[in-house]
């Protein structure tokens, strides 16, 4: 079960939140530990490099370890893959490299895994290793003791020792996820989505319609940078958007509500409160006709904008359309989107695969 919810947080994840440019400078890779701030003594990194000789030796994982005091605000899995990259952990076509990065200020820990190992160091491995044997010997101020017995117990795994083995399927068994507050937080989003935005659009009409009574000299229909002909598309209200609202943000909500209660509670409260705001601030411009005439001044100085850079045109009185400039715009923005031991660094390459925490 544990693994279910580490992959399901790490979906979340990926598809949630992009991932950032890397803006932390990598440093030259010093076999077999990179602490360019002098976290470790000498004594305790050559206790650490000793370890590291040791698994190599035992269960083939060549190991390395790079401290940094923060990360400046750069995502830890970034910095972690570029180092993996720059430095080439682990033995060509094999692939067996194991990087742990550890940002002592920021609290925060990742190890990165070799494409080699992902078979025998799973997420949830790597993610059991960080938070029951790395993390608290770090708050307890044994950065050594934390390295040593994290790389311990992943190699133990890779060597199929049987009580690590017994001891990360016990872990990943106590750690619930609640299917049936999933649903029901997804069925609340699917409330709000098939019967919100129908609402919503009821209310918006009814404030208009209450807003041209007030004052029939307002241009009510000219609330676009481009009129169009004919009648208006309604995506808003449109099956499609509908459906693909229900499937995403759908799976977040589901999955946040199944992987805690907080999370559940998080999303029964949020859901409604984000309609009826959906629904105040889609017909605040109509609450009278003071707030609308704002509105179609500063539409007014939109579209001179527009006009004035060349991506809109007058095709007749009051009658406009982008121009092939704006067009080219639109396209254009949518593209740009140690010692005695032996190196780790052999010309291997990160899988992907890994587990971040903190401590």
């Amino acid at each position: 079960m544990r693994a279910l919810r580490y992959w399901a947080l790490t979906v979340v994840v990926m598809l949630a939140v992009p991932v950032a440019a890397l803006a932390y400078e990598i440093p030259e890779f010093t076999p077999n530990v990179v602490d360019p701030s002098g976290f470790l003594t000498p004594s305790e990194q050559e206790a650490v490099n000793a370890e590291l000789q040791r698994i190599r030796e035992s269960s083939h994982i060549w190991g390395a370890v790079f401290i940094v005091g923060t990360l400046d605000g750069e995502p830890i899995e970034n910095v972690a893959v570029q180092a993996f990259e720059k430095w080439q952990l682990g033995q060509k076509d094999v692939d067996n490299g194991l990087l742990l990065v550890l940002a002592i200020d920021d609290r925060k820990s990742r190890f990165e895994v070799g494409y080699g190992l992902e078979g025998s160091i799973t997420d949830v491995a790597a993610l059991h290793a960080l938070d029951d044997y790395l993390a608290p010997k770090m708050r307890g101020g044994d950065t050594e003791g934390a390295i040593v017995d994290a790389f311990g117990f992943l190699s133990r795994i890779v060597e199929q020792d049987p009580d690590a083995v017994r001891e990360l399927e016990q872990a990943d068994a106590g750690d619930p996820f609640y299917w049936r507050l999933g649903l029901i937080a997804w069925g609340v989003l699917l409330i709000a989505i098939w019967f919100g935005f129908p609402i919503r659009n009821r209310w918006v009409a009814h404030q208009r319609a209450r807003l041209q009574a007030i004052d029939p000299s307002l241009s009510i229909d000219d609330e676009e940078i481009v009129k169009t002909s004919g009648p208006k598309p309604r995506w808003k209200g449109s099956l499609f958007v509908q459906a693909f609202l229900s499937i995403n943000p759908g799976v977040f909500v589901f999955l946040l509500a199944a992987l805690s209660i907080v999370g559940f509670v998080v999303a029964i409260i949020s859901i409604p409160a984000l309609m009826v705001l959906v629904a105040y601030f889609s017909g605040r411009r109509y609450a009278s006709p003071e707030i609308y005439r704002q509105f179609l001044e500063k539409l007014a100085r939109r579209r001179a904008e527009m006009i004035r850079i060349g991506h809109l045109k007058e095709k007749s009185p009051g009658v406009f359309e982008y121009t092939p400039a704006y067009h080219a715009s639109q396209r254009s923005s949518s593209s740009s989107g140690s010692s005695s031991s032996s190196s780790s660094s052999g010309g291997g390459r990160s899988g992907g695969g890994g587990a971040s925490s903190s401590w």
